[in-house]
């Protein structure tokens, strides 16, 4: 009797026929289009495969309804000066029922409608003090109740193990916009006897550059004007030290527009110059980390495999469940998060316009292959302990990438013994040369012509070991911080609404509170960073019964060895700021949220 389960690859399949006959059905469920966020290949459509199953639909209730329960304990009154209008706790709660009557009598926009309303009844309001802002947190712990967020230690902790910890690099030279001297080095304590040069020549200088955000237009809803800063924050390592230390921070990328702020300035231009990093920082994550480098990456892969590879492929039955939800979730997005009037649109400092600029082209100019973890950090030149020895992002995460790469090596070479059997394999050669083609995937660099070639098995296992991480370890260590860390405004802004600090002029508490999103503001991200960051769905290594018997050993394997690298992140983390975001327990096993 013929097994439709049993795996194989093309060339050894006496069923043929029925193989083409499964890929045909499937090439017309998913087709590119490129009118949806050109000219980015995005499915069209949701195919029915991609619907979210019932027990993610439960877990997000679940995290709805402890919203739900925060906003009825929590006390702060958030009428503002403009406005007597306030959501009644009966209105919520009957909002919040209506919502999931649109779950059972209309799944497709349940979302959609959701999310609408949670920007509709917003609450108008202005913060005044850090406690009118921790007040929003009643029955939800304060991401910063565990550390004084207004520290230099702790604002250089967030580059290392932070919301978005993956931007910091070594250099040689600063950059010529940025006004930082020897003269402002000597006055930071632990550098009197230290120049630019000298920190440069013994590796111990350190740049965070957000220029990529130089392009974004300033916001205007709906509370006013926010603005959009593309900073500048240089760090080094004091001499006998491995603690880095912040220097300086130039709040633009012209220093003829834009001061240089130091730890001596004055105390409240200090906060101020954080502020405006932290902000730069919380849009970079969200435009191009999180959007750009994770969801939008892995989509056409998702299209391509549906397409081009037989469910009895080895590689879809090893991909596919890195795949679930994604595209379900990406279309969400689409559809209420970053649209005109969506939660992007709402709380970003950019207009929606210019943040969808700014993401797609810092996709669009990433090739593959330098996306691999490995090749991130080298590209940051940061790769080596020596350079930064407590780094919990790089040391779990490579971790986690050996990991996972080992087990993809196992699998792969279960069924393939030589690299002429990659040749042969017509599916996936086909694969390949979708996802990089213009007529299909438009993946830049991928294959090793970077062109959609594929011949050896080494670079399909490389290729494989990347799309799982970005699925899987790269995902989360991005998303689950918008709950941990990224839904408490007062460190994470993701809107400015005042100026930066200006040079030679002295700052008070409420200059630096001015510069916050108002509590609507502050309330909804609290609300959908506790949402996005909320609903863990499938674990990393957790396939149920997918795979033919031949495969039971190496998963044991590699579910083995992913408990030893829990062990050792757990121990890591009992002697460093705790870094949770790469524990195997707490990495999704795809994109689902």
């Amino acid at each position: 009797m013929f097994n439709f389960n049993k795996t194989s690859l093309p060339f050894n399949d006496r069923y043929l026929n029925s193989r083409k006959k499964e890929l045909e059905k499937a090439r017309n469920d998913y087709r590119f289009n490129y009118n949806i966020i050109p000219p980015l290949a995005i499915v069209d459509g949701v195919p029915k495969f991609e619907y979210p199953k019932l027990k993610w639909i439960f877990l997000l209730i679940g995290v709805g309804a402890r919203l739900i329960k925060n906003s009825i304990a929590s006390k702060v009154d958030i009428k503002s000066k403009f406005s007597k209008f306030i959501l009644p706790i009966s209105f919520r709660v009957k909002m919040f029922i209506q919502i999931l009557f649109y779950l059972f009598t209309n799944p497709t926009n349940f979302f959609i409608s959701a999310g609408k309303y949670i920007v509709k009844f917003l609450k108008p309001g202005e913060g005044i003090s850090l406690e009118e802002y921790n007040e929003l947190f009643a029955s939800i712990k304060i991401p910063t109740a565990d550390r004084d967020f207004m520290t230099d230690e702790n604002f250089v902790r967030m580059r290392l193990a932070g919301w978005n910890p993956s931007l910091i690099e070594k250099i040689n030279l600063l950059p010529k916009n940025i006004a930082f001297t020897d003269k402002l080095l000597k006055e930071i304590d632990g550098f009197k006897n230290d120049s630019i040069a000298k920190l440069s020549k013994e590796n111990r200088l350190f740049i965070l550059d957000y220029k990529d955000l130089d392009n974004l237009k300033n916001g205007f809803q709906p509370n006013g004007e926010k603005f959009c800063y593309a900073p500048i924050a240089i760090f080094a390592k004091p001499k006998d030290s491995e603690l880095l230390k912040v220097l300086a921070i130039q709040t633009g990328q012209d220093s003829n527009m834009f001061p240089i702020f130091t730890p001596k300035s004055d105390y409240w231009s200090w906060q101020m110059a954080k502020l405006v990093v932290n902000s730069a920082d919380g849009n970079y994550h969200e435009l191009i980390t999180h959007l750009g480098l994770t969801h939008l990456v892995i989509e056409p892969f998702i299209v391509s495999t549906h397409r081009q590879l037989s469910s009895r492929h080895p590689i879809y039955k090893l991909l596919i469940p890195h795949f679930n939800g994604t595209i379900f979730i990406n279309y969400l997005a689409k559809k209420a998060l970053i649209a005109p009037g969506g939660g992007v649109d709402y709380l970003l400092s950019g207009t929606i316009e210019s943040d969808t600029i700014v993401s797609i082209q810092n996709h669009l100019k990433r090739g593959f292959n330098e996306l691999a973890f490995p090749n991130t950090l080298k590209q940051r030149k940061i790769e080596n302990p020596e350079i930064i020895s407590d780094y919990p992002y790089r040391d779990d995460g490579m971790l986690v990438w050996e990991t996972i790469k080992s087990w993809v090596n196992d699998y792969a070479r279960l069924y393939y013994n030589s690299n002429e059997d990659i040749l042969n394999d017509e599916e996936i050669q086909l694969w390949a040369k979708e996802i990089a083609s213009e007529q299909g995937g438009r993946v830049k660099d991928f294959g090793e012509d970077k062109k959609g070639k594929l011949t050896t098995i080494n670079y399909l296992i490389e290729a494989i070991t990347e799309i799982i991480f970005i699925a899987s370890a790269g995902h989360s260590s991005v998303n689950f911080p918008q709950q941990g860390m990224m839904m408490y405004a007062p460190e994470v802004p993701l809107g400015l609404y005042d100026k930066a600090p200006l040079a030679k002029k002295k700052y008070s508490e409420a200059d630096w509170i001015s510069m916050m999103p108002t509590l609507d503001m502050a309330s909804l991200q609290l609300n959908l960073g506790y949402t996005l960051g909320g609903v863990f769905y499938t674990s990393l290594g957790q396939y149920g019964n997918i795979f033919s018997k031949e495969v039971s050993p190496i998963l044991q394997k590699f579910q083995t060895k992913l408990k030893e690298v829990e062990k050792t992140i757990e121990e890591r983390n009992r002697n460093r700021f705790p870094y949770p975001y790469m524990l195997p327990s707490r990495l999704t096993q795809s994109i689902n949220i």
